[in-house]
């Protein structure tokens, strides 16, 4: 490694499969479900140690996971249109997982949807809710055939805050990337000042500047949410 690629793997943000070790790395998760888990999953860099399942609503994309050996269970299902007891006894004996991880999926949904699935994932899990998804909306069409690919909303901070959850900022700034965190602008050395850029505004700790938003929520510590008006 040369001393230049040195210096850029130290002062480099992190990323959000670092969170996710972080989360795992606690020591009190033993299992973990990827909802919309696709062809890629950063649950599956701790396996067996933590068993793993991934379930989407495409089955090519559940298909393309079991190809790559990425979890342990598979499940094609929507989660929007399965109640949580249902997922649990199909894939984990009726437990709640450790982890449930979103990488890539709220911006998929609409808005209010969104908020659904949110509350869904706190269903599934007894401990922490991680997620990845644009800072604002990025868009995108059906990829690869697949019409769960098009983006059909944008995320902010103040989405995830006002819901207990804390954020970080991954994948560069909102300056300067684009379609698939890809350069925003075609000139020479886009990207390269991009990192700089990153460096200087420490986008981990100040998500608004970010590509990419990691959200997470520990379950355990957050206020009650009420149905009801309580009177006073």
């Amino acid at each position: 490694m040369s001393l230049n690629q040195f210096i850029r793997q130290r002062l480099r943000p992190l990323r959000v499969s670092d969170y996710t070790a972080q989360l795992v790395g606690r020591g009190d998760c033993k299992t973990g479900l990827d909802i919309g888990c696709g062809s890629h999953s950063d649950l599956s860099a701790f396996r067996p140690k933590l068993r793993t399942v991934g379930i989407d609503a495409f089955p090519m994309a559940i298909e393309l996971a079991k190809a790559k050996n990425l979890h342990d269970d598979y499940l094609v299902a929507d989660i929007l249109r399965e109640d949580a007891h249902s997922i649990l006894e199909r894939v984990n004996n009726g437990n709640k997982f450790d982890v449930v991880s979103l990488y890539g999926v709220i911006e998929h949904v609409p808005k209010e949807l969104g908020f659904e699935l949110l509350r869904r994932c706190e269903e599934l899990t007894s401990k922490y809710v991680i997620l990845e998804t644009p800072n604002g909306f990025v868009e995108q069409g059906p990829e690869f055939g697949n019409e769960f690919q098009r983006h059909l909303s944008g995320w902010f901070v103040h989405d995830f805050e006002g819901i207990g959850y804390k954020l970080f900022g991954t994948t560069g700034t909102k300056y300067l990337r684009d379609y698939m965190a890809g350069p925003r602008f075609n000139f020479p050395m886009c990207i390269t000042l991009d990192e700089v850029l990153t460096f200087l505004l420490r986008i981990n700790k100040n998500p608004k500047h970010a590509f990419n938003l990691v959200a997470i929520k520990d379950v355990r510590g957050t206020y009650a949410r009420h149905k009801t008006q309580v009177r006073r």
